[in-house]
């Protein structure tokens, strides 16, 4: 699907599996806990808006560490609709446009964004509302997958651009005064682009694919299984998937920005 497809099927209302409440890959729900807990070590006492959300759990887990204030922005009412309820004091979930927020300048110390910015159409647009809602020497916690390493991969329908680590640190320097990149699983290249041609060499073959459906599900139950009831499960942080200063080419580029 091109990038208009992708816009199209992430603003219809169809949560990506790695967004979605219950059937995600538990890899998938690990990676997302850790970039949470990356970012709750400096949101205390601060008060912090989750653009894109999802169905609210990553923006319990911020408040739970000792946010002041924390407000889930989400488009999909779907995702809404599986959120956190209900919502305990301190923390509320709003529907709305992560290209234009409805909320007044200067209104957070914080912002936090994973997994957003690869499935917008105006990835400026992003950048530019984050900046506007956070007050002066606010933060912004961005991550997106690493184009040099997911063009390896099989594509993501629901991604309209993945971007490099350097061009997403050029791109965000153009709204924010400092920029510190950070990684989350780093990779070898050339081993990590052999594994994923011997990947697309075995899914070819007969009866390898049918296989692998087969053991799916079982996967996705033990995501849906950790990640479901009204709190975000502290067991599902990994080291595996810690968020490091950036060394080598990470699956994941997670960067830091101070207005």
């Amino acid at each position: 699907m091109g990038g208009a497809g992708a816009a199209a099927a992430h603003e219809s209302g169809t949560m990506p599996p790695e967004r979605a409440a219950t059937g995600a890959p538990l890899i998938n729900v690990q990676e997302s806990a850790a970039r949470y807990a990356f970012a709750a070590t400096e949101i205390r006492t601060l008060r912090v808006l989750d653009v894109a959300s999802g169905t609210g759990l990553g923006s319990q887990f911020l408040h739970a560490y000792g946010a002041e204030l924390v407000v889930g922005a989400e488009s999909d009412p779907d995702a809404l609709r599986h959120g956190v309820r209900p919502a305990p004091s301190g923390l509320s979930f709003v529907r709305a446009d992560a290209q234009a927020l409805p909320f007044g300048d200067a209104s957070f110390d914080a912002v936090v964004s994973f997994e957003t910015i690869e499935h917008l159409t105006d990835a400026r647009a992003l950048l530019a509302e984050c900046r506007r809602v956070l007050r002066e020497e606010g933060l912004l916690y961005l991550s997106t997958p690493n184009r040099t390493v997911t063009r390896w991969m099989p594509p993501n329908p629901f991604h309209v651009r993945e971007f490099t680590a350097a061009e997403l640190v050029a791109l965000v320097r153009g709204y924010f005064g400092t920029v510190t990149c950070f990684g989350q699983r780093p990779v070898f290249l050339p081993v990590f682009v052999l594994r994923q041609m011997a990947r697309r060499w075995l899914a070819s073959l007969p009866g390898v694919w049918r296989l692998w459906s087969r053991m799916r599900p079982r996967r996705t139950q033990l995501a849906a299984t950790a990640w479901q009831g009204s709190h975000f499960d502290r067991s599902l942080l990994d080291e595996r998937y810690g968020v490091r200063p950036a060394r080598g080419q990470p699956m994941y580029t997670v960067l830091v920005a101070r207005c």
